[in-house]
């Protein structure tokens, strides 16, 4: 570091941004609230991921009202975790908090996130205590890490959010996976590093309704089985073997039914056209499945950015 130069502040706090226009002026001011006391110096890095509304505008005007608000804007869409890579590589805290702009993570817990980084623990989780309007809205979400936790054999507790504080180390350890298409989510259990989780409570989102809707939700636990297990194709595998074992079954009966009793093979144009159309749906799903793996290997070989950045403040 050359004599002059600023210092990095001691916490990053990264902020994907989209339809979160109504929120980021109070988001701010709730952060600076919580942490002005004993954290004054951190960075809030807001991202904009090509949001339809005036989001930008909102992030122009709190960088312009106060240094440590800054701003990054995506040339489009995205998507989450591409905005988020795009906050970890802008990133220069010690310490890094990942956090929702809807203020259903609340600034307020953020000292209690921070203070739990110790020297022998690098990542903090939170456990989300959704009020009873939300709960509905977030039963796909514990599903998906019910089932995740169960064929990834890693303990993710039901109920996991996206807020949470790890060291400048384990970033280090995330932006070394080079991915296309990464997933913070289950690849911060995947690189291990010591943890733990505290309650939260999660408030009712404020303005409009989430941009993860029940079908991004499927999509998203569809992407992680493929991206971290080989249950999909083990899955198939196995009905495959299932289906070869009945048939075998059903030949050997029925050989041993001609031979004690002379009977011929039982006429049955439904059954056999329902075996048909089974083994027929199995296929095509089957090579669905390995479609998306060669499709995804395809997206690592051309080696694209996963974002581009067209606008910065305070960088």
């Amino acid at each position: 570091m050359t004599d002059g130069a600023p210092l990095p502040p001691r916490v990053s706090i990264v902020a994907p941004v989209y339809r979160n226009e109504p929120s980021l002026r109070e988001l701010a001011e709730r952060v600076a609230a919580a942490l002005d006391a004993d954290w004054p110096d951190y960075e809030l890095l807001l991202v904009d991921d090509g949001s339809p509304d005036h989001a930008w505008e909102v992030i122009q005007a709190l960088s312009g009202e106060d240094h440590r608000v800054k701003g990054i804007r995506l040339s489009r869409n995205f998507g989450q975790h591409p905005a988020i890579a795009a906050g970890f590589d802008a990133a220069r805290g010690e310490k890094i908090v990942l956090m929702d702009a809807d203020l259903q993570d609340r600034p307020e817990e953020l000292p209690r996130l921070l203070s739990s980084l110790r020297d022998d623990i690098d990542i903090v989780y939170t456990i989300k205590h959704d009020s009873e309007n939300s709960r509905s809205d977030n039963i796909t979400s514990r599903v998906f890490h019910a089932v995740f936790s169960r064929v990834t054999r890693s303990n993710v507790p039901s109920g996991i959010g996206t807020y949470r504080a790890f060291s400048r180390k384990v970033l280090e350890g995330l932006k070394s996976y080079p991915e296309y298409n990464v997933l913070y989510g289950p690849l911060m259990f995947y690189v291990g590093y010591t943890s733990m989780f505290i309650d939260v409570p999660r408030d009712d989102r404020k303005h409009g309704p989430s941009s993860y809707s029940f079908i991004r939700r499927l999509s998203l636990a569809v992407r992680s089985l493929a991206s971290y297990t080989d249950v999909p194709i083990r899955m198939f595998f196995s009905v495959g073997l299932f289906v070869l074992a009945a048939t075998i079954l059903y030949s050997v009966v029925i050989v041993i039914q001609y031979m004690m009793f002379g009977a011929l093979l039982p006429s049955g144009l439904t059954l056999l056209a329902l075996l048909i159309l089974f083994v027929l749906a199995m296929t095509l799903m089957g090579l669905g499945i390995i479609g998306s793996y060669v499709f995804r290997v395809y997206q690592e070989v051309l080696r694209r950015p996963r974002y581009l950045v067209t606008q910065t403040l305070n960088m």
